[in-house]
């Protein structure tokens, strides 16, 4: 089985953490959501969408993401 790979994102990122933590109350919706919900869950279900399954070819971006992207989109009924 190849290792699926998706593009490179800041979310993970040394600053973003540091930065985000010190500005943003631990008791926020959002992070509140993004503890309860386990959003990796859903990276088997969405993989069969993407053209080989993000095994070959060039990085696709992680669909975990999109998802997170398009609620709240919806949550805040903001424009794609």
């Amino acid at each position: 089985m190849v290792k699926k790979h998706f593009q490179k994102t800041t979310e993970d990122s040394f600053f973003g953490h540091f930065l985000y933590e010190q500005i943003i109350p631990k008791n926020h919706f959002l992070v509140q959501l993004k503890r309860i919900i386990p959003w990796e869950r859903f990276m088997n279900k969405l993989l069969p969408y993407y053209k080989g399954e993000a095994e070959y070819g060039r990085s696709p971006i992680n669909p975990v993401s999109i998802l997170k992207i398009l609620f709240l989109t919806y949550l805040y009924n903001i424009s794609e």
